[in-house]
């Protein structure tokens, strides 16, 4: 195998690559090439470090450190993932969205303008003054809430008005006011304007999230199939409790 350092019983050898890595890495941060005494301060910097290193493996320092054991699984999983794979094709990537079309579909959303009154006995002589012709410009409370709302989802819904708002909304019926319907704010008078259906998002508009996901599930599945080959290395033994 080739490494950029050989260790032996004499001691460690910072070879000509590893001096090379040096370099480019100082180039590339600092933008120069570094001087001959820059880069013997960055190899003396990397012994002592190497020296520390070797020395807390040899007392068995990492042996039992939760922070190591999780450094060196998530690194080995870098390495299992980012191994030779072949270019997405067009055609792979239009499988993929149209097996996980879910993801990339829009659930069922609501348009509706809504009034805020304190209480419900606001609320129900407001309903009563719509309905005998009453215009509904001029009724209802000041609050931080928007007097119409467009494309919600039920969880936007939710997360505006509270838990259950959603489950009101979807009894009344379009194209005239109703309620009252009790929120995390106080009660409403709703007017359902539309009710739009589950979409599936265009597989065009939504090309370059498929190609993250299908990367990440190639990912995962490189990295499982390198965990099991490497599992069956072993002879795994639970002991009893």
């Amino acid at each position: 195998m080739d490494f950029w350092t050989e260790y032996d019983r004499q001691g460690i050898t910072v070879t000509a690559a590893q001096q090379q890595r040096f370099s480019t890495l100082w180039e590339t941060q600092t933008g120069y090439a570094a001087t001959p005494a820059q880069l013997d301060s960055l190899i003396v910097n990397w012994i002592e470090e190497e020296i520390l290193y070797q020395e807390a493996l040899r007392l068995g320092l990492d042996e039992q450190d939760s922070i190591v054991r999780r450094r060196l699984i998530q690194k080995l999983g870098f390495i299992a993932e980012s191994g030779p794979s072949e270019p997405a094709e067009m055609s792979a990537l239009q499988n993929f969205y149209r097996e996980n079309i879910s993801s990339y579909t829009l659930p069922e959303r609501y348009t509706f303008r809504q009034r805020y009154f304190q209480t419900e006995i606001d609320a129900n002589n407001a309903l009563i003054l719509i309905n005998s012709g009453e215009a509904i410009g001029v009724l209802g409370e000041p609050s931080m809430l928007n007097s119409e709302y467009a494309y919600l989802s039920k969880l936007e819904i939710n997360a505006t008005f509270g838990t259950g708002f959603f489950n009101q909304i979807t009894t009344t019926n379009t194209d005239s006011w109703q309620g009252p319907l009790l929120s995390g704010f106080g009660f409403h008078l709703v007017y359902l304007m539309a009710v739009h259906e589950e979409e599936a998002t265009p597989f065009e508009t939504m090309q370059d999230q498929v190609f993250m996901d299908y990367k990440n599930q190639q990912e995962q599945s490189t990295r499982s199939n390198f965990v099991e080959e490497l599992t069956q290395k072993y002879s795994i033994t639970i002991e009893p409790r």
